[in-house]
């Protein structure tokens, strides 16, 4: 089961620390064999420790833990690169007008169908930037090194 839900939040902690507790919620409805994965180190491990500091995250936090309190849920820590699914499911949630709970792979909306096959797969995946004109001036530069091309006619250009 995954979920896509707005909400209006001040840090990424809170907006983690929210779809915990709407993670926790599923409690409520029979749910029982399931973990929650957080992107945030910070909230699952305040997750696992039961408490916090931060009170803007107290209530939150303590919501969590009271919907979870009967079932043994392991809070998870997932890295940014493992979490793509929920990164493209959070990316659609502005854009909706209600909260929606997909049940089924066909219910995923086509951009995370991709990363959830490659989940399902452990097959790693891999986040790459890069800047469009360096990237073109490597391909050109690659090019002609490898055919020993000189645009121009000058060798200085490309520093030779």
């Amino acid at each position: 089961m995954a979920f896509s839900i707005a909400v209006q939040y001040n840090s990424n902690n809170m907006a983690e620390a929210l779809a915990a507790e709407f993670g926790g919620k599923c409690t409520l409805q029979g749910y029982t064999n399931f973990s929650i994965e957080l992107d945030s180190q910070v909230i699952a491990n305040i997750l696992k420790a039961k408490t916090t500091n931060n009170l803007k995250l107290k209530m939150i936090i303590d919501r969590t833990i009271e919907a979870l309190e009967k079932s043994n849920v392991p809070f998870l820590h997932n890295y940014r690169e493992g979490n793509q699914v929920a990164d493209s499911l959070a990316k659609l949630a502005p854009n909706m007008n209600h909260n929606k709970i997909f049940y089924s792979v066909d219910q995923l909306p086509n951009v995370s169908k991709g990363p959830f096959q490659l989940d399902k797969w452990q097959m790693p995946s891999l986040r790459t930037r890069y800047d469009k004109y360096n990237f073109i001036v490597k391909c050109i530069d690659s090019f002609v090194r490898l055919e020993g091309l000189c645009p121009l006619g000058i060798p200085s250009f490309w520093g030779d």
